[in-house]
This record gives structure tokens, C-alpha cells and sequence, in this order.
């Protein structure tokens, strides 16, 4: 999602919307609090109304939730209680956990440095079929160090995950390290951690058998394990253990029915169920569990057995949908269409936007076609005039194509030529409204990739002609972003070669918008790559430092994306190092800096976000204008203020004090008393919120300031009877204005008798 699209920060209560801070490519807009209008070309920012109908989307996607799922229009109190308010299907389950830890909407980030996430480590336990390697591996690690080789993609990872989960003793407590990590020299960091995963060794770090003899006692130390994955190539294996003294052990996958046994068992809990889809496939299933399915494919194949109904899946149609198939299909689905100028576009621009709404790719095939300006012609047609060639002579007996003939080519027949189809119509809400999309999907798995990874390598014209189209996106296109980033970014491990970032460089520092926010998400996408990820933080390091304001909201932007959320601590470092106050150009940093900070911490990394804004409030300068001017979007986040504001809470003082200071804050007041207003209103229907509520009411009535002093009031002049903290406020002003002591100051902070439900 490009930032100036991103879908209001919203919370719960009624009202209107606050747009969330630009990003990368804002243009100029600010965050919440800044106070500043946008340009003359961006909407400008208005804070005096606040919509806390629906959640959202691209936060409620990484907190756990669907966009819209809470919408309060069918509102069920039950405290404790599991409601089902649809129909019901097999079997159900239900995990409680604290914040943060719910599973999270859309694609899981794999995290790369930086605390992995219990969601990821139990997926990687969910259906796990232990490989043939796996009791030796197990037997490695018990002397703390373990390095695995293997072929990425291949499971390797879930294989390290439940090795270190083992090994710990079923700790959830893991830690990732990027490939650049320098294991002679690191330190274990954070006592509670009982296993690291590291993505590799760095070709410029050389270890001994002393350096790991080290690294062994550091961790016996540390009462923590860690497994290097290695590249499963054959010189590098035979360097590691001559160098190290220590033998890798090599993994392969397990068998595709092992994987599809286990996998099935866990997502079909029912067997009956289970049983039953085993039989409609019986005849086929050896066909479809082909010996080169890695586990992901057949994890593919298992969640589309899962989703049929009580007939079973079609054997015929799993088929068409299998994705390793691609690779042998696309080949010939070029040569077929290599005179079919139309066709070749719209495969194209398919594959880098497919999911979108049909009428999108048709509109984007149209451009890819004029900016190729013949370069999908296979044959010049009569008539054209191209560079060293002779001009022929149009004959009026010849009949010449017209390229714009309105019907050319329809819908249906574009996608069956580049066998695609396109999806029934789909409900999406962005921004407090909702329309319809009919999205355009091929019909086999991971085509799209596949496409492109083969052209890409295999015609460097056509990489130069993407690239092109890509940059040149019309800057109203702004959901265009996010796949066009994808393919810029899975491009750097396609061409590779020491420029391989070289065109990611180019968009980050372009004057466009749309460029900055594309390169954001490219550099996500590179930066899972062990062989990337050490030169991409090298350069958004160096450019949070030394770059302009374009490159340093580019770094910003990723910061709240794919590359920090698989490494927030890191991502919080380069924050600060972007933000240079708002001044200027500088105000388009500052709201991408504040608006990642705020997707970092809905991206379940709460206490890590709010440790740092502790930390930069204690610091004088910047680091202190940065904490408070983030703080009022982190508010939204209810479920983790509400146990915060509880006497478990961990930061319930801290806490306090950043809503306090919030709300004497002139350019704050506004967003901070309308988010607390709307916990107010929520909690008329949450009873833990409400104690959380009247907690902090009390707290802050113990000192009236003007903020204090606002927000009572505006509490006080609601005209909604029954919200949650009208006794409070109302007390307070009446003591205020009499000049007594405030009627709570003597209540305890938790618990204990005080009058304020009489």
C-alpha cells in the first residue's frame, strides 16, 4: 500500500477519520499532532474529527485482524464466551494469548533479526513431518551449535525452528540473525532467549575452530542453541568444514506424503473429515504428490484439499492449480505467444499485479503497450519504420491491424490465451467506504512469479522495459506500490551482480512519490535474500545518515514494511536516524517515520516501540520530540493500552505519564483526548476496558493542567449518558472549580475503595 493511500488510523468510537501520517511518498502531509497541512497536491490533514467505526485495514491486517472485522454493526457482549454467528463447520479451536501475539492477517513476516514471533514458531510446529536428517541434527545441537545445509524454500526453516525448539526445551523464546552477523565476536544480547537462527555465514567472516569453540561457551553461557543455515553448495560446505572443524549436516526434505500426512492431520483436526478427503483422492494422489514437491507446495496442496466442502476437492482442478508445474509450462506459454503482442503484455502485467481488479491490468496493459512502442512486436508490421531497416511500402490490398479498434480483444479471450481467469466479484473496504473487485488470478499457483523470475533471466530487453513501465506509474495508482515493489525487489536476486541494487537506488531517491514508496517494499523483498540483506542495511544505514530528505523517507517507509517488521529493533535504529525534525521537505520524513512507528508496534512489537519512545523521551532535543510527537497514534492499539492500564501492566506508570504530557501538548491535545474520548465510549461494552479507563481518569485527575483540565471537560459535555467516566470527570471539575482537593487523589491506583461508581 503506497503511503498516501494508507487507510485511516482508526479507534473506537464514533466520528470522523484520521488520515495516518505520509510516508516515503507523501508529498508533504504530516502525522497525527503535527499540525501541519499537506501541499497543494495532497489532502490536507484534519484532526478535529475521529472515526472509531471500523479498524485500520493495513494495521488491522498485521494485529490479527481482517480489515472491517470490527465494524460494531453486529455487536455481541460476551464476556468469556465463543459465539459462532454463521454456519459451522468441522472443528474449531480457540487460543488466548497476550497482545500482539495473534496470528497475523495476510502473508506471515519471517523474522530476520530481532525477536521471532510465537505465531511463526507455532506455524513452523503446525504439521511439522521431521525430515531424515532430523535426529542427527537434534543429536548436533546438543553441543549448543548446529549448522544445517540445505536449499532455500525447502523447509529448511521450519526444520531450524522446531531443532531449536526441541532443543530448549519447548521455549518460545527466539531470536533471528542476519546473515551479516559476525558470530567471532557477537554476544548473546537478551537473556530470555533460548535459541538463535542464523541466515547464513558472511564470505568476509572467518572462523576457527577456536572462534567456535568460543561461540559454544558463550551460549552453554547463555543456556541457548543456535543453527546456522548454510547454502547447500557443495565448495562452500567442504570450506566450512575445513575451516570449522565441524561437518554440516545436510538436509533434505522429507517425502511429499510425509508432508501431506502430518499437514492434513493438523489442518483437518476431524478424521472422519479427513478420511473422507483421503478417499475422493485415493486414484490421484500419487500423481499430485509428484517426488519434487517441496513442503510449501504441498502445504499448497493441503490447504486446497481443506477448503472444499463435504464432496472433496476435483482431482482434475488441484492439478491445474499446482504450482511446480510452472516451471515447465512457461516456456512454451511464451513461444505460443510470442507474436501475440497483446497477449505477451497482459501476461506481463498479470503476473506483477495479479490479484488486482481486472479493469486495473487491462488499464496497465494498455500503457505497457505504448511505452513498448513495438518492442512486443515480434514482426514489423508493413509500413513501420524502424532503425536500420528500410522503409517499406504500404500496399492498400495489405489489411494493417488498427491498434485502436475498441474491440480488439475481449476480456475472456486475453485470459484464456494466457490461462487466467478471473475471480468473482470480491468486497473490500479502504478508507470507510467499500466497492467491488472482480481480481484477475492465474489458474495455476505461483505463475506469476515464475513468469517473471524466466523472462527476467532470460530476455534483458524486457527487464529494461518493465523497469521503465514500473517507474513510470501514473501517481494516482497508489495500490500499484506494493506488488510493483514485490517484482522490483525479487529482481535483485534474479539479475544479482554487484549492481543488483542499483535499480532500487534509482527509485528511492526520485522526486516521485509513487517511485519511493515502490522502492520501500522492494527493499523488503530484497533483504530476504542472506546474499542482499548485509548490503541493503548497509545502504538504508548509510542513507538515514548521510541521504537526502527523498532517500531518507524511502528508508523510513520501509521501516514500517516487510524489512522492519522482520527486524524492528534495527528498523527503530534508522528511525531516529531519518528524523530530522519537520521543517520543509523534512515533514515528509517525519510522517513516515511516525506512521512506521505505529505499524512496527501494531505489528505485535509493542514492548520493543514503547521501550525506545521511553528511552528517546529521556533524551533532550530530537530523540524527546520524536517519542511524544509518535505516541497519540500508538493510542488506537486498545487491547495493548488495556492491559498496560491494568495492575499487571507493565508500563502502567510510563504509560500515564506519555498520555499526560500528550495531552498538555498543544499540537497533541487534539488527536490525544479524541482517542481517549473513544476508549470511553468502547468501554461502555468492555468492562476490563472500563476499569483500565477510570484507572487512568483517576490518575490523571490527581494533577489538573489545561490538558487535564480539556479533556474532563469534553468528557463532561458528552451527550452520551452512559460513557465510562462522566462520574469522574464531572466530580473532578466540580472539585476544581471550588478549589478543594481532587475527590480521587486519595484512591489507590489499583483496587481498594473509592466512591467513583456511586
Amino acid at each position: 500500500m503506497n503511503p498516501d493511500e494508507r487507510p485511516a488510523i482508526e479507534g473506537p468510537s464514533g466520528g470522523g477519520r484520521v488520515p495516518p501520517p505520509d510516508g516515503a511518498g507523501a508529498g508533504g502531509s504530516d502525522g497525527p499532532g503535527s499540525g501541519k497541512s499537506g501541499r497543494a497536491d495532497e489532502p490536507a490533514l484534519d484532526f478535529d474529527f475521529v472515526d472509531f467505526e471500523e479498524l485500520d485495514a493495513e494495521f488491522a491486517n498485521r494485529a490479527g485482524t481482517r480489515p472491517g472485522s470490527a465494524r460494531r454493526s453486529n455487536f455481541i457482549y460476551a464476556p468469556g464466551g465463543n459465539i459462532n454467528t454463521g454456519s459451522v463447520h468441522g472443528d474449531q479451536r480457540v487460543e488466548n494469548g497476550a497482545a500482539g501475539a495473534a496470528p497475523v492477517g495476510g502473508e506471515q513476516v519471517e523474522a530476520q533479526d530481532g525477536p521471532i514471533s510465537t505465531v511463526e514458531v507455532m506455524a513452523a510446529r503446525t504439521g511439522f513431518a521431521e525430515p531424515d536428517c532430523f535426529p542427527e541434527a537434534l543429536r548436533t545441537l546438543g553441543t549448543r551449535l548446529l549448522f544445517l545445509a540445505g536449499e532455500p524454500g525447502t523447509g529448511r526453516r521450519t526444520t531450524a525452528l522446531n531443532l531449536l525448539v526441541e532443543s530448549s526445551g519447548n521455549s518460545m523464546a527466539l531470536r533471528a540473525l542476519d546473515s551479516d552477523s559476525d558470530l567471532s565476536s557477537w554476544q548473546p544480547t537478551h537473556a530470555e532467549a533460548r535459541g538463535y537462527l542464523v541466515h547464513g555465514l558472511s564470505p568476509t567472516v572467518r572462523l576457527g575452530p577456536a572462534s567456535i569453540a568460543k561461540l559454544r561457551q558463550r551460549l552453554e553461557d547463555a543456556k541457548a542453541f543456535m543453527v546456522v543455515m548454510l547454502p547447500d553448495n557443495a565448495d562452500r560446505l567442504r570450506g566450512v568444514a575445513r575451516d570449522l572443524e565441524h561437518s554440516p549436516v545436510r538436509y533434505t526434505p522429507p517425502l511429499p506424503r510425509a508432508v501431506f500426512d502430518a499437514r492434513l492431520e493438523a489442518v483437518v483436526s476431524h478424521r472422519g473429515r479427513r478420511q473422507a478427503l483421503l478417499d475422493r483422492l485415493a486414484e490421484d494422489l500419487d500423481d499430485l504428490l509428484a517426488p519434487e514437491l517441496v513442503p510449501a507446495q504441498v502445504a499448497e496442496l493441503v490447504d486446497e484439499v481443506s477448503r472444499t466442502g463435504d464432496d472433496g476437492p476435483d482431482p482434475a482442478d488441484l492439478g491445474q492449480r499446482l504450482s511446480f508445474l510452472a516451471e515447465t509450462e512457461v516456456p512454451d506459454l511464451l513461444k505460443e505467444l510470442r507474436e501475440d503482442p497483446d497477449a505477451l503484455a497482459f501476461l506481463l502485467v498479470t503476473s506483477v499485479l495479479e490479484g488486482l481488479d481486472h479493469r486495473i491490468v487491462r488499464e496497465e496493459t494498455d500503457r505497457l503497450l505504448a511505452l513498448a512502442d513495438g518492442r512486443l512486436d515480434a514482426v514489423v508490421r508493413v509500413g513501420a519504420d524502424r532503425e536500420g531497416e528500410q522503409r517499406r511500402v504500404v500496399r492498400h490490398e495489405d489489411p494493417q491491424p488498427n491498434p485502436r479498434f475498441v474491440f480488439r480483444r475481449s476480456l475472456d479471450e486475453l485470459l484464456a490465451t494466457i490461462r487466467a481467469e478471473c475471480s468473482p466479484s470480491e468486497r473490500r473496504e479502504i478508507s470507510g467506504y467499500a466497492y467491488t473487485v472482480e481480481p484477475v488470478r492465474f489458474k495455476r499457483h505461483r505463475q506469476a512469479e515464475t513468469v517473471l523470475r524466466y523472462v527476467w533471466r532470460q530476455y534483458a530487453e524486457v527487464s529494461g522495459l518493465l523497469t521503465e513501465w514500473i517507474d513510470k506509474v501514473p501517481g494516482t495508482e497508489r495500490d500499484l506500490a506494493e506488488p510493483m515493489g514485490r517484482v522490483v525487489g525479487l529482481a535483485t536476486t534474479w539479475s544479482g551482480g554487484r549492481r543488483a541494487l542499483s535499480h532500487i537506488h534509482d527509485l528511492a531517491r526520485s522526486d516521485r512519490a509513487q517511485s519511493r514508496s515502490t522502492a520501500a517494499y522492494a527493499l523488503g523483498i530484497a533483504a530476504q535474500d542472506p546474499m542482499l540483506a548485509g548490503e541493503v542495511k548497509h545502504r538504508l544505514g548509510r542513507w538515514s545518515i548521510s541521504g537526502g530528505w527523498r532517500l531518507r523517507s524511502t528508508v523510513a517507509d520501509a521501516c514500517g514494511r516487510d524489512f522492519g517488521a522482520s527486524r524492528p529493533e534495527l528498523a527503530l535504529s534508522l528511525l531516529r536516524g531519518c528524523y530530522r525534525g519537520e521543517e520543509e521537505d523534512e515533514d515528509t520524513v517525519a510522517g513516515a517515520v511516525r506512521w512506521s512507528l505505529v505499524s512496527l508496534f501494531a505489528g505485535g512489537n509493542q514492548s520493543v516501540v514503547f521501550r525506545q519512545l521511553m528511552e528517546w523521551a529521556g533524551k533532550p532535543g530530537r530523540d524527546a520530540e520524536l517519542a511524544h510527537m509518535a505516541f497519540p497514534g500508538l493510542l488506537w492499539d486498545l487491547s495493548w493500552f488495556r492491559q498496560q492500564l491494568s495492575p499487571e501492566g507493565e508500563f502502567v506508570e510510563p504509560v500515564i505519564a506519555f498520555i499526560r504530557r500528550s495531552l498538555n501538548d498543544e499540537r497533541l491535545f487534539a488527536d490525544t483526548s479524541n482517542m481517549l474520548i473513544g476508549w470511553c465510549h468502547e468501554a461502555i461494552w468492555d468492562e476490563p476496558l472500563r476499569v483500565a479507563v477510570e484507572t487512568l481518569l483517576i490518575a490523571l485527575s490527581w494533577e489538573m493542567r489545561p490538558g487535564e483540565l480539556g479533556l474532563f471537560v469534553e468528557i463532561d459535555s458528552s451527550d452520551n449518558l452512559d460513557l465510562v467516566g462522566r462520574v469522574i470527570a464531572r466530580r473532578t471539575l466540580e472539585a476544581w472549580r471550588r478549589g478543594e482537593p481532587q475527590p480521587y487523589r486519595s484512591a489507590p491506583a489499583f483496587g481498594g475503595s473509592d466512591d467513583r461508581r456511586s
